[in-house]
């Protein structure tokens, strides 16, 4: 066998290099599609926290097998096809709510010394059907339990009910301008709360029919509408549109660069009731309320302020109601317990002069329904009404923490009387001088056992003012207990 002569294993050898080199590449080739499908889809650090809107939860981050860490991550990402971007979401709540009063609404009305249950059963479905079209249903069940005089109108009791049912139809994709235009029955959180959000802390909480249209920009987050409330009564899908009220608005979120850490919202809102109560009477109302916000944080710091005016019409009078309110609180980082001290402060205008003046109580609209103290003692709602109260919280443990506040109440005006969340007149003012109202000491305590599940207590005493005492009947002080337990998936 010579020098150049090739033998058998090199002439093997040869036909087996290219095989080689073809398997490499094939290799490559794939790794680098397993890196296009799932390299762009990053695993988040922690799984994100459940809304108090579920349908602004965003799961496509699951596209990534590798970012599955919980049970129901195989229902938040369900793939329909061949296009990621066409899914399916499933998720869910349940929640009980056990409370008791002592002298509840200060003693009038049916009373019930064993508490009561309320529990709240929550199913959605999120399908992502098309790049531009989306479907989303929630079917829930609200129901009460133990209540003597039985479930309170539209807040206690619907048994079965359309939550939310929207379609969105994205008219641009554009991430630094998009718009998207929802149809169907759907909620809102605007801000705060203190003027429109979802009533959380009530067993039902409150939606709309009708249409909104959302523009996302760089910078400025935009929402308009024109809707109905949905009113709630204790039936088997028994909750229609209220065709006595209609909600229209323009709502408006900006950054503020100059301002590290702050925000300013801007809205125009307008609603349209018939045969609405005051305690001047009875009339169709027309209310168109202006109002902004400033809010934000920096360092320890977080503040919230938001003033109001409102026009329009009562009857035959004109509207001219206004309101301002607060809330800052410094928490100190870098000391055990992370202790947080803060104050709110609130002055909602009432009514004053005979029944040919302007009206003058502000009107909330559709208010969170955990506006004063902690649970859901929600006695008074911000009509006619001065309100002033420190607050204190602890974080006892990462996953523990404890709030206490003390909320004193006076009436703005002498000739309006006090008024509940949904703008009901409780006591009325006609003969009765006194001003001040009662105090409200009150403390929570919350545990978020895990991203799912999490379990609350809270108590609070009403010590009735001069105003109550001087009421006919007479108020008495109030005592409210309540726990709860939420689980989320």
């Amino acid at each position: 066998m010579g020098f150049f002569t090739p033998s058998h294993n090199d002439h093997r050898s040869r036909h087996r290099h290219p095989m080689i080199c073809w398997a490499y590449a094939g290799l490559c080739i794939l790794l680098l599609a397993w890196g296009t499908v799932f390299g762009q889809t990053k695993c988040p650090t922690s799984a994100p926290a459940y809304g108090l809107l579920r349908q602004d939860e965003d799961y496509r981050y699951l596209r990534n097998p590798a970012c599955w860490d919980d049970h129901w991550d195989r229902l938040k990402y369900v793939q329909l096809g061949s296009n990621q971007n066409t899914f399916l979401t499933f998720g869910g709540e349940i929640r009980e709510w056990y409370e008791g009063f002592r002298n509840a609404s200060w003693g009038t009305g049916p009373q019930d010394t064993n508490g009561y249950l309320f529990q709240r059963l929550s199913i959605y479905s999120d399908v992502h059907a098309a790049p531009r079209i989306r479907l989303f249903v929630q079917l829930t069940s609200d129901i009460e339990v133990g209540r003597n005089g039985g479930p309170r109108p539209v807040i206690d009791e619907s048994k079965l009910f359309f939550e939310e049912a929207f379609a969105d139809i994205t008219l641009s994709r554009v991430a630094s301008d998009k718009l998207v235009l929802r149809l169907g029955r759907q909620e809102f959180e605007l801000g705060a709360g203190r003027l429109v959000d979802v009533r959380e802390g009530p067993n039902v909480r409150q939606a709309f029919d009708g249409a909104s249209l959302n523009w996302k920009t760089s910078s400025w987050d935009i929402r308009g509408f024109t809707l109905k409330p949905v009113l709630n009564r204790t039936g088997v899908f028994d909750a229609p549109a209220d065709h006595g009220s209609t909600f229209w608005g323009v709502y408006a979120v900006h950054p503020m660069p100059k301002i590290k850490g702050g925000n300013i919202d801007l809205y125009y809102l307008g609603l349209a009731r018939k045969d609405a109560a005051f305690d001047v009477g009875l009339a169709d109302e027309l209310r168109h309320t202006v109002g902004a916000r400033l809010w934000g944080g920096r360092g320890g710091w977080s503040y919230d302020s938001e003033a109001v005016f409102q026009g329009g019409s009562f009857g035959t009078r004109n509207i001219r109601g206004w309101g301002t309110g607060h809330d800052t609180s410094y928490t100190f980082r870098s000391v055990r317990l992370r202790p947080q001290i803060g104050a709110s402060a609130l002055v909602a205008s009432g009514n004053h002069g005979n029944s040919q003046s302007d009206l003058g109580t502000l009107n909330p609209l559709f208010p969170t329904g955990l506006y004063f103290g902690q649970g859901g003692i929600s006695l008074l709602g911000p009509s006619n009404l001065i309100a002033i109260g420190p607050k204190v919280g602890l974080q006892l443990a990462k996953s523990l923490s404890l709030v206490a506040d003390n909320n004193v109440f006076w009436r703005t005006s002498l000739q309006d009387g006090i008024y509940g969340l949904g703008v009901t007149v409780l006591v009325s003012g006609h003969v009765n001088s006194e001003r001040y109202v009662g105090s409200q000491p009150s403390v929570g305590i919350y545990w978020k056992a895990s991203r799912h599940l999490s379990v609350s207590a809270a108590y609070a005493h009403f010590s009735v003012g001069s105003f109550l005492i001087k009421a006919s009947p007479p108020g008495r002080n109030v005592d409210y207990a309540a726990v709860w337990t939420t689980y989320k998936f």
